[in-house]
């Protein structure tokens, strides 16, 4: 008769097979279930498929057409830079009052509280 180490060496070893097997499953049950990171990917493949379809466009286009995107291209990145500018600017403005707004109200609260009214006009 054997010592049993040999089957418990398979056991454990089929237990680890397992495991990974399972940890593999649930892997890609949770890639399955993780919709934003879908959409993510989803977006990112569509954006390279339409950089490509543009690329192959452009080469495919006669020269004056080359000559002309190469010209929007290149008139379009000042304009392109301001309005990212002009978005952040417009992030601060909101940002600046949501504050505003939220300091005025807790003034008005505590007027409120101190002259001994409860609550807001």
């Amino acid at each position: 008769m054997s010592d049993g180490t040999g089957d418990i060496a398979g056991i454990q070893s089929d237990i680890e097979r397992t495991r990974a097997e399972l940890a593999d499953t649930v892997d890609a049950l949770a890639a399955k279930l993780d919709v934003k990171a879908q959409a993510r990917q989803r977006a990112h493949d569509v954006a390279a498929q339409a950089g490509e379809a543009v690329e192959k466009a452009r080469a495919a286009a006669p020269e004056p057409v080359q000559h002309a995107f190469d010209k929007v291209a290149e008139t379009s990145r000042p304009l392109v830079a301001k309005a990212a500018e002009d978005r952040k600017r417009t992030a601060m403005i909101a940002a600046g009052a949501v504050f505003a707004l939220l300091v005025l109200r807790r003034l008005r609260r505590s007027r409120a509280r101190h002259n001994g009214r409860s609550g807001c006009d």
